[in-house]
């Protein structure tokens, strides 16, 4: 741990499968008071599964969680079941037993949610995953983990679910899984890139960033050139511009042609490089 910070909890030589497929093998790394962890990768890549164990939910094949001291946990799923008569303030308080309406009906409202006698089953997706983040944060939780908190909606309400959850991690510790880069940049400040059964990177965005340098470049191109770098290099956005395309480009080896980008590499290009 950092000098003068407090271990919270701490992974140690994690591994799952099933069946034959391993899920992840070998994982640890700590968590630690104040930090606000982001867990990136591809859809696929058991990153639901690597969060409920962290949260306790699901047991390892192999390793052990170490709580440095109590600590309580509230977990939100990627996709939370509903009861379809549940009504809103009725979910959100369900079988949590020092949680008040009075105090659900606050955390709602922050999130934009006021009908709190609707039933959960006349609302849309994502007035539901609202809904579910609300019922994660009725919990007095030191650590709230939560599984893909913005998928599923529409840019609006992720800015805005986004937004909320940055305004938390002041005084929480956040272990969070996603495949937005968008959602990284704005809560997390470590970073834990997650493939093919390992974390391949970790750091803080900065860091992640900075490791990039001289792996970023961008050529001016036409519509039909870019097909062909795209059988030989990692594209990333596409922008227009006055002569031509602006192609980005991602990569251990750029094309000759390609300059180099030094001060506006972004964890768009981390992702692609790692992922794409």
């Amino acid at each position: 741990c950092e000098r003068g910070k407090v271990m919270i909890l701490s992974a140690e030589n994690l591994g799952h499968s099933y069946g034959v497929r391993t899920l992840f093998k070998n994982i640890s790394f700590n968590i630690e008071e104040g930090d606000k962890i982001g867990v990136i990768g591809v859809n696929g890549t058991g990153k639901s599964t690597f969060l409920k164990i962290i949260a306790g939910i699901e047991e390892p094949d192999a390793g052990e969680i170490v709580s440095g001291r109590g600590v309580t946990v509230s977990y939100l799923a990627q996709a939370p079941q509903f009861n379809p008569g549940d009504t809103i303030v009725g979910y959100v308080i369900k079988d949590k037993n020092n949680a008040s309406e009075a105090e659900a009906k606050t955390i709602l409202t922050k999130l934009g949610i006021t009908d709190f006698d609707a039933a959960i089953n006349t609302l849309s997706g994502g007035q539901r995953k609202r809904i579910a983040l609300a019922r994660t944060l009725v919990s007095p939780a030191e650590v709230l983990i939560l599984d893909e908190p913005t998928a599923g909606l529409d840019p609006k309400e992720r800015i805005s679910i986004r937004n909320y959850i940055a305004e938390l991690s002041k005084d929480k510790i956040i272990l969070f899984a996603t495949h937005v880069v968008s959602d990284i940049e704005c809560i997390a400040d470590k970073v834990l890139l997650l493939k093919s059964g390992e974390i391949i990177a970790t750091g803080t965005p900065v860091e992640l960033i900075e490791s990039m340098a001289g792996k970023v470049g961008e050529i001016t191109c036409t519509l039909d050139e870019v097909g062909e770098l795209q059988k030989e290099y990692k594209i990333g956005n596409i922008r227009q511009r006055k002569n031509g395309l602006a192609l980005r480009v991602v990569g251990d080896e750029l094309p000759e042609e390609a300059v180099k980008v030094g001060d506006n590499i972004d964890l768009e290009d981390v992702y692609l490089y790692y992922f794409e």
